[in-house]
This record gives structure tokens, sequence and C-alpha cells, in this order.
């Protein structure tokens, strides 16, 4: 799983704005994206943009050649405080969980299924 996180600073008194042009949603078509997921998440500082989609971390990337894309960035230079910012992935664990009808159960083995002992007297 690879991400690609986008931290966009925001000037003071500008969440309610930022909060607006959120609820409008994405400027172009994820599903016409690589990504699988797609997350925002909004302080009073900044808008945190999460995009996740499987393969190497060089092959995400926003559709920028999509004119949608570049009027939605001029809507969104009114909240800017500066220029928004990568924030690499350092860290990150996943839950793994047993799938159905899988098991760690130590298998049959010799004199388990004969019914005998494992080894001859």
């Amino acid at each position: 799983m690879s991400r690609l996180v986008v931290i966009v600073p925001l000037k003071p008194g500008a969440r309610e704005r930022a909060d607006e042009l959120l609820r409008e949603g994405p400027p172009f078509d994820l599903e016409k994206t690589r990504f699988d997921r797609h997350h925002v998440f909004l302080t009073e500082r900044e808008v945190v943009f999460v995009f996740e989609g499987e393969g190497p971390s060089n092959t995400l990337h926003l559709p920028g050649e999509d004119p949608a894309v570049w009027r939605a960035a001029e809507a969104w230079q009114e909240c800017m405080a500066e220029r928004p910012r990568l924030a690499p992935t350092v860290y990150s664990w996943t839950r793994t969980g047993n799938p159905a009808g899988m098991s760690f159960e130590p298998t049959a083995g010799p004199g388990d299924s004969e019914g005998g002992d494992v080894y001859p007297p």
C-alpha cells in the first residue's frame, strides 16, 4: 500500500472556508485515478489529504493535467497560508487478521492419523 499525503497550511480564520471547499468534494473523479482510498482531515491550522493505492508510491500522483484541479487550486489560494507540502511515510502499521478457514494449529503427523504411536516400540 502506498500513500500520498498532502498538507495544506491554512490562514488564520480560514477553516470555515476550507470546510466549504471540502464539502464540494474532490475536483476530479477518484474512480479514474490509481487511488483506492482517500481521506481528508481538517484542523484549525491545516488540511491533510491522504490518498492510498496499490503499487509503488511513485505511481501515485494527483491528476494535474485536469483543468478542474487547477480551478480548485485557485479556490484554495484564499485559504492557504503557504504552499502545500508532501509528507512521506516514516512509519506505518497494519493489523493482519486470520483469513476465514486459515488455521495455525499443528497439522496431523505420523501416528496422529493412524491412531498409533509416533515411534514404534
